[in-house]
């Protein structure tokens, strides 16, 4: 029997092909845990919180401060919010992301973009740059980030009271980095996140960024318009993953659609290139997102319906079923964490001694 899928939900309002019901507000906090609560009890593994700091459209709040909301709101659902590494400090936005994951108790991820597909150079005083500059400082930052998250080792606090002693200070380790565009001595000032390492996402649309997916992503989501283009960046992902040295199964796999379902408004649209596009009744769209999967070999797919919400209703009230229906939705498991719900492992601690590792 086939697998069941993942399904992600990408909320990026007045973005790309986006746009809202005039009933839904994005920045009234009311409508956004209505739309998160609604993912959740749905069955949606996980909630992108898109964000833009090149558009001028007032549309959305800042993506961490709206993840951080919500996680007040939602018990179970992954919350992965954006941030654009060619206008961030690798300390802060390491500090944002360990903070989320401490909060929703392990359900944080990053979705990293770069000025490469979202430049607003012109906002903090940099010029424009090649797409090769904006990728390189992006392999920088997620470098000082990964070693910021294992900069305190898990069992670094002791508290004992007895003795006086609060903390371990040789699991502790600065980083010491010094690099073209950085320098972070660390530690971060934030324990381990309770996921280990923060869940990385980010969206291929091309070559540079499928490269950059297969270095870093645990979530590479695959944007084109048919299953052929899906797959030729794929295969870019996991071989740039297995030239990192990753092993193929700590990529999960999914592709952005949009869905249409029956006479729903908007089927007549214009198209964007970054998405595959689904459309006919219920029971075709669970065809096309099965023959897409099988294609693929997909974890998962990424809805993007180009109404918020009328199109996410739709969906789930008409599409959801049929996916149950079938057994192609991963169920609700209880899964304490967003990397355990998607299979992942928990990585080592890299400063970590052999000899302290319990035996297998």
């Amino acid at each position: 029997m086939a697998r069941p899928l993942h399904l992600g939900f990408l909320y990026a309002p007045e973005a790309g092909h986006q746009t809202h019901d005039e009933s839904f507000d994005p920045l009234n906090p009311l409508h956004l845990t209505a739309l998160a609560q609604g993912l959740e009890s749905g069955g949606f593994t996980f909630l992108l919180v898109d964000d833009s700091v090149g558009r001028t459209e007032p549309a959305r709040s800042e993506a961490f401060t709206t993840a951080s909301f919500l996680a007040t709101r939602t018990r179970h659902i992954g919350l992965i919010a954006a941030a654009n590494t060619s206008y961030v400090e690798p300390y802060n936005v390491t500090r944002l992301a360990a903070s989320l994951d401490h909060v929703t108790h392990g359900r944080a991820g990053w979705l990293v973009s770069t000025g490469a597909v979202d430049p607003a150079g012109a906002n903090y005083g940099q010029g424009a740059a090649a797409p090769e500059a904006h990728y390189g400082r992006a392999d920088e930052i997620l470098g000082i980030a990964r070693r910021l998250w294992d900069s305190w080792e898990d069992d670094a606090f002791i508290r004992d009271k007895q003795s006086g002693v609060f903390v371990d200070g040789t699991r502790i380790h600065p980083i010491e980095h010094v690099g073209p565009a950085f320098s972070v001595k660390g530690p971060l000032n934030v324990a381990r996140p309770p996921q280990g390492q923060v869940i990385l996402a980010h969206r291929v649309v091309d070559k540079p960024s499928a490269d950059f997916a297969g270095r870093h992503a645990d979530v590479a989501i695959l944007g084109a318009e048919t299953a052929g283009s899906i797959v030729t960046l794929r295969d870019i992902v996991l071989g740039a993953a297995r030239a990192a040295r990753r092993e193929q199964r700590e990529v999960r796999l999914f592709a952005e659609i949009v869905p249409f379902v029956g006479r729903e408004p908007g089927a007549g649209a214009s198209k964007a290139p970054v998405a595959n596009y689904v459309t006919g009744s219920p029971t075709e769209i669970v065809d096309q997102i099965e023959a897409l999967a099988n294609a693929v070999a997909l974890d998962g797919v990424v809805l993007a319906p180009r109404v918020l919400r009328s199109g996410l209703d739709v969906f789930s009230r008409e599409v959801v079923p049929e996916l149950v229906r079938r057994q192609r939705l991963v169920a609700g498991t209880g899964a304490a964490t967003l990397r355990e719900r998607l299979g992942l492992s928990r990585p080592r601690n890299i400063f970590e001694q052999p000899a302290r590792r319990p035996a297998a």
